[in-house]
């Protein structure tokens, strides 16, 4: 059925806003797939560069676009983490969206799929449940004085009051790559286990669908690759109609040669020829 009503988990997590959150979030990843794509597009780059790049930076910016002016949604940004973006983060219900394309082809199951990298700011969204900074001292820690290392451990543990004030993270998972679209989008609870494999474990999980497409779960159907609208390419000469102007039909193979392509002498050959 389209544009069914939100699931029991998703009013849990999102309150009052969780109908309008289940159209946005679909809307606002799709929207970057398509941006992306479009940069693929103009970039005429063989490798996918240019999509893993602006659609990095674009799943950030369309969730705060698409989510923007809804009731009781902010953009936050933990001090001291080293992050180009902000997080859209829902006060009334103390919830973070975070989004992780998990994959770049359907070979990678999601509930196998890892972190390739884990950063502090992903770590600390990921692992919620540690309320404390265990002060463990790592090579870096070698060159800083007594001064600086307590400040970093006490910024750390300040990121850590942050993240923990918001209560909890729902990540938005999704796989896509140019010539597939976006497919498995969805969104649910997920814990880091081991944050040196970047092992992961989905609590729970939920299929979106972009608002239109059809009901809020199943799989998404992929999207061809095509530009977006105002990227499309120049027309082409020949895209218009061709107009008969000179009453031309093409000859039957059987027809007599025309006048105008008179065949050429023949030139008899056999046992009479002279040398």
């Amino acid at each position: 059925m389209e544009d069914s009503q939100p699931s029991g988990w998703a009013v849990a997590r999102f309150g009052a806003v969780a109908g309008e959150l289940c159209r946005a979030v679909p809307e606002a990843i799709h929207r970057a797939h398509e941006l992306a794509l479009a940069a693929h597009v103009s970039g005429a780059l063989a490798t996918n560069d240019a999509y893993g790049a602006t659609l990095h930076a674009q799943q950030h910016q369309q969730l705060a676009d698409q989510t923007d002016g809804l009731d009781g949604v902010r953009l936050r940004k933990p001090l001291g983490v080293r992050s180009r973006f902000e997080l859209v983060v829902l006060d009334t219900a103390a919830v973070v969206l975070y989004p992780w394309r998990y994959a770049t082809d359907r070979a990678t199951p999601r509930t196998q799929a890892k972190f390739r990298t884990v950063s502090d700011l992903r770590k600390n969204l990921l692992t919620l449940t540690a309320r404390t900074v265990t002060p463990q001292l790592t090579i870096d820690h070698i060159n800083l004085d007594p001064e600086d290392l307590a400040a970093e451990f006490a910024d750390e543990q300040a990121v850590l009051d942050q993240l923990a004030a918001f209560g909890q993270v729902v990540t938005i998972g999704y796989a896509s790559n140019p010539s597939l679209g976006v497919f498995d989008l969805g969104w649910g609870d997920l814990e880091l286990v081991d944050d040196k494999t970047g092992e992961v474990i989905w609590h729970s999980w939920e299929p979106l669908r972009r608002w239109g497409h059809g009901s809020a779960g199943g799989a998404v159907e992929p999207s061809p690759v095509q530009p977006v609208d105002g990227f499309s390419h120049a027309g082409r000469f020949d895209d218009a109609p061709l107009k008969d102007r000179f009453n031309l039909a093409p000859r039957s193979p059987l027809a007599e040669p025309p006048t105008s392509e008179p065949e050429p002498p023949r030139r008899l050959t056999g046992s009479d020829e002279k040398n």
